[in-house]
């Protein structure tokens, strides 16, 4: 797809100047400048930009009036903040815009350079080269097919790895739920867990999920590679007053490991029965079986949870590795997350490794393990058997000392 039509949004007739000249150097495209939010409404009704050089603090109208603006209609073009305001300022109308559905967005320093247009540019093909390769498939699915899933055993795990940050080497593997349907294929856990949570089945899928996984498990022991598995569970399946038995009745019919089970609390809901609760994990923990604290810093998870619970593993939210590199908030809120659980002695788990960078940067941080699409995207449970197997038979081909 071909560039057509830029908008600069510029109250400094320099900067707008330097913008235009150096977009014209890189692009064919039609190049519009406006001096402010307002005019820049008005150029809106006559052409659709696919790129938006916006500054924010301007007259009349601002740079934040402007996108609430635009965010009322269908389009969505590639929003670059061009401006001086503080970071914090900058990082929080960007989350702002995201809220809005603006993806990708970015932002450039002033002033501008020939290469970070270039980079803006690069973005925006990209971008452009994943919604023409995006599925037009419009999966819906509704709480009957949900339920007949269950029954017809159609759920399934793939697995993620867990490697070591400071060797590399395979340490065990998330179990991710997804759905392989008859006839629509494979469907990803964003398109069924909302009906699953609302529908009251998490219950019944988490048990489903626990003994499939394990018995996968299993067989990556007996091909040589003793690694753990951790499985998603919410507060409201550890609330269920036989989890612990199931839990424990299924590692045993299984002759599994109690110590290579990790369970992954997902908080998506407050913990409403907190005695119930105590009581099942730490009836677990007596017995081996791992706890850890999910996408911690967000959602509901909390200080003073993770201190009343027996948790054994900090699981850090992705967001924080997403944003660790320009967000210098994200950053510290890292750090104090990764201080926090040493003091605790809990196992520290990125995820949401994508770069050699991030996982560099996590390992001197003091993560112990770490897991993402740098090391592999979730698989299905033959493919990740043969991960196991040529991980054990060689020596771990990514190590960050």
């Amino acid at each position: 797809m071909q560039l057509k039509n830029v908008l600069i949004i510029e109250d400094d007739h320099f900067h707008a100047t330097i913008l235009h000249k150096l977009l014209s150097t890189l692009v064919t495209a039609g190049i519009h400048v406006a001096n402010n939010g307002k005019q820049a409404v008005e150029i809106l009704k006559t052409i659709t930009p696919d790129i938006i050089f916006c500054d924010l603090y301007m007259p009349d109208m601002d740079g934040v009036e402007f996108i609430r603006h635009i965010a009322k209609t269908q389009h969505r073009p590639l929003l670059v903040i061009t401006s001086s305001v503080t970071n914090d300022v900058q990082a929080a109308v960007i989350d702002m815009s995201h809220s809005y559905g603006f993806e990708p967005i970015t932002r450039i320093s002033k002033p501008v350079s020939k290469e970070a247009l270039a980079q803006v540019i690069h973005q925006w093909e990209q971008s452009q080269l994943k919604i023409q390769q995006a599925p037009k498939e419009n999966i819906e699915v509704n709480p009957d097919q949900v339920r007949q899933a269950l029954l017809h055993d159609e759920f399934e795990p793939f697995f993620q790895g867990h490697y070591c940050a400071r060797t590399g080497a395979l340490l065990g593997a998330e179990a991710l739920v997804r759905w392989r349907h008859p006839e629509l294929g494979l469907i990803t856990p964003d398109k069924f867990l909302p009906i699953v949570i609302s529908q009251g089945l998490s219950y019944a899928l988490s048990c489903k999920m626990l003994r499939y996984s394990i018995e996968e498990a299993v067989k990556w022991h007996q091909a040589g590679a003793p690694i753990s598995v951790s499985i998603n569970i919410s507060p409201s399946d550890i609330e269920q007053d036989d989890f612990a038995d199931k839990v424990l009745q299924t590692l045993e019919e299984a002759r599994f490991p109690a110590n290579k089970l990790t369970l992954e609390v997902t908080e998506v809901e407050i913990t409403e029965d907190l005695a119930r609760s105590l009581d099942n994990t730490s009836r677990l923990r007596m017995r081996g079986v791992s706890l850890s604290i999910d996408d911690f810093g967000t959602g509901y998870s909390s200080i003073s949870q993770l201190i009343n619970s027996p948790f054994s593993e900090l699981k850090i939210d992705r967001l924080f590795i997403e944003r660790m590199s320009n967000s210098q908030k994200h950053f510290a809120a890292l750090q104090c997350i990764i201080g926090l659980g040493k003091s605790l002695n809990l196992k520290l788990v990125a995820e949401g490794i994508e770069t050699q960078l991030q996982a560099k940067m996590l390992a001197k941080l003091g993560c112990n393990s770490l897991q993402g699409y740098y090391f592999n995207k979730p698989m299905p449970a033959d493919q990740f058997l043969k991960t196991c197997m040529q991980a054990f038979c060689s020596k771990p081909a990514k190590a960050f000392d």
